[in-house]
C-alpha cells in the first residue's frame, strides 16, 4: 500500500489545526489559559484568545501538513523495501 503524502498532510493538518482552534476558543471562554502562554514558545505570536486561537489553527496546520507529507514519504520509502 502506498500513501499519497499531500492528501494525509491536508487530513493531519486540518485535524490538528481545528483541534487547536477548538481548544483554545474553548479555554479563552472559561477564562482559564494556565499554561496555555507557553504555546508562544511553539507558536510565536500565540496568545489566550480569539486572534490567537486563528493564529494556532494556521501554525498547526503548517506542522500538521509538514508531518503528514514526512510521514507518507518516510512510510513509502520503507515499505518498498519490505
Amino acid at each position: 500500500m502506498k500513501l499519497n503524502p499531500v492528501p494525509l498532510g491536508v487530513a493531519l493538518g486540518l485535524v490538528l489545526g481545528v483541534g487547536f482552534l477548538l481548544m483554545t476558543l474553548v479555554i479563552s471562554l472559561e477564562g482559564g489559559g494556565g499554561h496555555m502562554h507557553l504555546m508562544s514558545r511553539v507558536c510565536p505570536g500565540f496568545s489566550v484568545g480569539i486572534g490567537g486561537a486563528f493564529l494556532g489553527l494556521v501554525y498547526w496546520f503548517v506542522y500538521g501538513f509538514v508531518g503528514g507529507v514526512l510521514l507518507a514519504v518516510v512510510y513509502n520509502r520503507v515499505s518498498r523495501r519490505a
